[in-house]
């Protein structure tokens, strides 16, 4: 149940199984791409657990910029959105200080800011 088109070696599906096909794919990533967020938030539960020991609280502006630096990177080499790579990576360091603040609860050093006041 192909549709070859003039020219192209490859046969193409027909409209609708293209469609099919384009929802499995993502369906499929969408599943990688969870268990890669499950891996990396049981790496924010190993930080919470260490940074108290260490002293470094869950905001550490450096790392926050050396995250977002090597995403930049990342996502112009794979051609992903920088808007979009920025806006994921941004959201998902907000989540997951939020989440290690949580974890540490009175064990969470203070960052300079909070210091402050």
């Amino acid at each position: 149940m192909t549709n070859p088109a003039e020219g192209d070696d490859e046969p193409r599906l027909f409209p609708q199984d293209e469609m099919a096909d384009v929802r499995k794919q993502i369906d499929e990533l969408d599943d990688a791409l969870v268990e890669l967020l499950a891996k990396r938030q049981r790496q924010i539960e190993r930080a919470a657990a260490v940074k108290p020991q260490l002293g470094i609280p869950a905001r550490a502006p450096e790392r926050i910029d050396e995250v977002l630096a090597r995403v930049l990177v990342a996502s112009r080499r794979e051609g992903l959105s920088t808007p979009l790579a920025m806006t994921l990576w941004n959201t998902l360091i907000e989540w997951s200080i939020h989440y290690e603040e949580q974890l540490m609860g009175e064990r969470a050093p203070k960052s300079d800011s909070a210091k402050g006041g």
